[in-house]
């Protein structure tokens, strides 16, 4: 383990090799501590690989592991690199929820050291959180702590340096970010800690990209790209080959440019792949059933007390009963107790099976109070604002005051609209819980794409306007079509390429909602949608003239939890899922500008797939 440690930020091959040593003898010598500890190291290290299934399910063992012994530092460990597991998948509030259970165990254990990683470790999800004046804050705390602390194997120097650094220059302050990162660069040498500076290293060039800088970008893009590779950190190659990509395509080096977007493009399947993103759904699937398991099983044990316990009372008033029975003496007394027991035991079954039946229904209603609790808190305001106004409304007209009278009107149609829409709203979350557990058939069969994409097309314009009760599209909009006849037909999963278009058609109306909201009448939506035949191939377009796509996040619009939409509108999944659908199929899906190559964002967008013909 040791030796594991030693090589984690410097030789992933070898600190792989040592965990996988340490895991063996800890099995052979059958020390279920020691277990833990490697398979959360082995778990650690696979995530700086860029495998976070794999990552996370070794963690889930450690964990379930450690609950088999008393070791506060190595529970603490797990529960840290768990937290760890959620930053890479975007789940913030729940990392931080794994980080301060970890903070509690190393306060336990007086390992101070660790407590102010795990705080710099909070400070780094506020950060991506945008929450930066908290993040600055926690980053500020360990940075002070460091200055006196001495123990290196606690606190990650390099890592320390450009958090801080990354929070300077989200704030502004380039001059004391770069100070940062170069101090991280100081720092990671010194502990041999390629890890940290490879990523010191691209927050360099990603701070000089902002500057433009662009020499500069394409230096230190360049030596984090090289230290990476050495230790196989695959999400410091996808980020540096893609500065690098963009560095060339300004200097018109297409070949160049090519090239680093196809390794950044490769870096970006292994690491985000549709595979692994199912592969991760179902690790954190039957990590919930796990725990409703243990959830049952306790909920039986509980049972079998409660029935044990009446079954020894029982036989206790029958014990009881029998020796009062054979005393003649006190016959009738006996009987009167014996009566009264079984009355109270009958009593207390009928309580406790009630409050059985309470309970089950309180966990139903819960569940469904958890969803559609906002919407019905909705209506039911507008409902009794409602009332009130019809009180009013019958006042004025008592009294003939009719324009007043006309206004409640028009207000209560309102309260009327909203509660319609808010009622809709609870009908959607039904809906999309019973479409959430539909699943294609996954088997291909000979499709008429054009008859496909005009029938999406039309379910999704449908679907949208009749979400649309704020009017924000004009009743004129302009839908195009132009299908290539001689298509014919193609051999698709017809489910599967419906769920790209509908995804890729609502949003488009998304986007001329917003964009007519902001322009008014003058405003013409239009979205077009072309199929066309070229050589083996079938291309799809998809063209709208809403707001488009701005230049610096086009690139970033088919990653996972990727996501321009306001919280609550978009879970970032919907063209990263179309991306690896299209994939699957042996095709393309690609977006640019709808204007020329230098339009900017407002102009609208079109997108691109291209699939087999045969």
């Amino acid at each position: 383990m040791d030796l594991s440690q030693g090589y984690r930020f410097s030789n992933i091959d070898s600190a792989l090799y040592y965990t996988n040593r340490a895991l063996a003898l800890s099995r052979a010598m059958k020390s279920v501590t020691n277990e833990a500890t490697a398979l959360s190291q082995l778990g650690y290290i696979l995530l700086e690989t860029g495998d976070i299934p794999a990552s996370l399910q070794y963690q889930m063992d450690a964990l379930h592991l450690s609950e088999k012994f008393s070791d506060p530092v190595v529970r603490g460990f797990t529960l840290n690199r768990i937290g760890n597991v959620y930053v890479e998948i975007g789940d913030y509030k729940k990392s931080i929820d794994y980080y301060r259970q970890a903070i509690d165990l190393f306060t336990t254990a007086h390992q101070q050291g660790f407590v102010h990683n795990e705080l710099s470790n909070i400070g780094n999800a506020y950060e991506m959180m945008d929450e930066l004046d908290s993040a600055k804050i926690y980053q500020q705390r360990v940075y002070e702590f460091g200055r006196t602390n001495t123990d290196r194997y606690a606190i990650t120097y390099g890592e320390v340096e450009r958090r801080f650094g990354k929070v300077e220059t989200r704030l502004g302050n380039y001059d004391a970010a770069l100070s940062h990162f170069r101090s991280g660069l100081v720092e990671a040498e010194k502990d041999v800690d390629l890890n940290n500076l490879a990523l010191n290293y691209l927050e360099i060039a990603k701070l000089f990209k902002q500057l433009n800088a662009n020499d500069s970008v394409f230096l230190y893009a360049r030596k984090a790209l090289e230290t990476a590779n050495t230790i196989s950190l695959k999400r410091a190659v996808y980020e540096a080959s893609g500065l690098l990509a963009a560095f060339f395509k300004i200097k018109n080096r297409q070949d160049s440019a090519l090239f680093y977007t196809e390794l950044s493009s490769a870096v970006k399947d292994s690491l985000y792949g549709y595979s692994k993103i199912r592969k991760l759904e179902r690790i954190l699937l039957d990590e919930q059933q796990r725990h409703l398991q243990l959830q049952r099983e306790q909920e039986r044990l509980r049972q079998q007390y409660r029935l044990a316990g009446l079954i020894a009372a029982l036989v206790i008033f029958l014990v009881i009963g029998i020796i009062l029975f054979r005393n003649n003496k006190r016959k009738q007394k006996a009987n009167k107790v014996l009566q009264a027991t079984l009355a109270d035991l009958k009593s207390t079954q009928a309580q406790l099976i009630q409050s059985e039946k309470m309970a089950s229904l309180g966990q139903l209603t819960a569940g469904i109070a958890h969803e559609i609790q906002n919407p019905l808190n909705f209506v039911n305001n507008f409902s009794d604002v409602s009332g009130e106004l019809i009180k009013e409304l019958k006042d004025e007209l008592a009294i003939g005051n009719l324009q007043v009278a006309r206004e409640i009107s028009r207000d209560i149609e309102q309260n009327l609209q909203k509660i319609n829409h808010h009622g809709k709203r609870a009908e959607s979350i039904v809906k999309g819980m019973l479409q959430h557990s539909r699943t294609s058939t996954g088997l291909k069969e000979p499709t008429d794409i054009n008859a496909l994409a005009n029938e999406y097309l039309q379910l999704a314009y449908h679907g949208f306007k009749a979400k649309d009760i704020q009017n924000t599209i004009p009743k004129a909009i302009r839908m195009e079509t132009d299908f290539d006849s001689s298509i014919g037909k193609i051999n698709i999963v017809p489910q599967d390429i419906g769920r790209v278009l509908l995804n890729l058609f609502n949003n488009a109306f998304y986007s001329l909602s917003a964009k007519a909201s902001a322009t008014g009448n003058k405003y013409q939506p239009t979205i077009s949608v072309q199929t066309k035949k070229i050589n083996n191939q079938v291309e799809i377009k998809v063209n709208d003239n809403g707001n488009g796509i701005a230049k610096n996040i086009i690139d970033k619009i088919f990653q996972p939890f990727f996501t321009t939409k306001p919280t609550g509108q978009g879970t970032g999944l919907g063209l990263s899922l179309s991306y690896d659908i299209i994939k699957a199929h042996g095709g393309e899906i690609s977006v640019a500008s709808a204007g020329n190559a230098e339009t900017a964002e407002g102009e609208g967008a079109v997108f691109t797939i291209k699939l087999p013909a045969g």
